[in-house]
């Protein structure tokens, strides 16, 4: 056995998978934000994407904290952000656990997407959204097959907003933290919006952990130490699956109630670490 052609292979094959940019994507930095990043974007923030296609950060943003401006606006579709780790940072800091107050807000928002009114496709993923005082991601117009993954959401006036064009669209969030937001961690403005949320976190909320419309599913989240119930579905004729999420010290701990759903369609597994089981 020739061992050292195999020792380098096994290397090779036992090395972590790094995530890589799509080619051809079009950077995103503080120098280039200066003088405009590409074709339709001005000078200065916002960066403003008008053209389908991916585009990528290679430096960390922050716009002025005492501006009312956005970091990045988008409208168009379909669009791919990849924030490659990076912070987009709106200067705003909170304190406490579940959140009890907040400085340095601006009127601002981190990422904010629409597609004029038209169901869109919008993928937002790994990275950081921090700081801003209207809110962290806001998506108008989210259509199927948006996704946020792999973000940090955190210290915002509220973390992510959707809000779609037609009723019966699902966004997909999944491997994401909703961390010590101002208001509730991620919200649908409309009670017949849908989120598929896995693999995900709301921790630290003022308000809610998740607030969810009629057809949405959690599978596999942490729902913890947030101000009112860590998951709300409400809405009248609201029906949502739950299934193996952790809910812990929400409104207040104790025998409060830790998730409110009209409807539940009760998907197994879910634990109430204060309770002997679910309600």
């Amino acid at each position: 056995m020739k061992l050292p052609m195999i020792l380098p292979m096994l290397a090779l094959a036992m090395a972590p998978l790094a995530a890589s940019a799509v080619p051809g994507a079009l950077e995103i930095n503080k120098d280039c934000i200066a003088v405009g990043c590409f074709a339709g974007d001005a000078p200065g923030y916002p960066v403003t994407i008008t053209q389908p296609g991916s585009y990528i950060l290679t430096s960390d943003l922050a716009p002025p904290g005492d501006s009312n401006t956005n970091a990045i606006e988008v409208s168009a579709s379909p669009v791919d952000v990849d924030l490659n780790g990076h912070t987009v940072d709106g200067g705003g800091t909170c304190t406490g656990t579940p959140v009890t107050s907040c400085a340095g807000f601006a009127g601002n928002r981190g990422l904010n997407f629409s597609n004029n009114g038209n169901p869109g496709v919008f993928h937002l993923h790994d990275g950081t959204v921090r700081g801003f005082g209207s809110g962290g991601i806001v998506v108008f117009d989210s259509g199927d097959g948006t996704v946020l993954d792999h973000l940090t959401v955190t210290q915002n006036n509220y973390g992510a907003l959707i809000v779609a064009s037609t009723t019966l669209t699902t966004t997909r969030v999944r491997d994401s933290q909703f961390v010590r937001n101002n208001q509730s961690g991620m919200t649908v403005a409309n009670g017949t919006n849908r989120l598929l949320i896995e693999n995900s976190t709301a921790v630290g909320n003022a308000t809610t952990g998740f607030v969810m419309g009629l057809g949405s599913v959690a599978v596999g989240n942490r729902i913890s130490s947030n101000g009112n119930t860590g998951l709300y579905c409400g809405d009248i004729g609201a029906a949502c699956g739950l299934g193996q999420n952790v809910f812990s010290l929400n409104n207040g701990g104790g025998a409060a109630p830790q998730f409110q759903v009209t409807t539940l369609r009760d998907m197994g597994g879910n634990v109430c670490l204060e309770k002997a089981a679910c309600p």
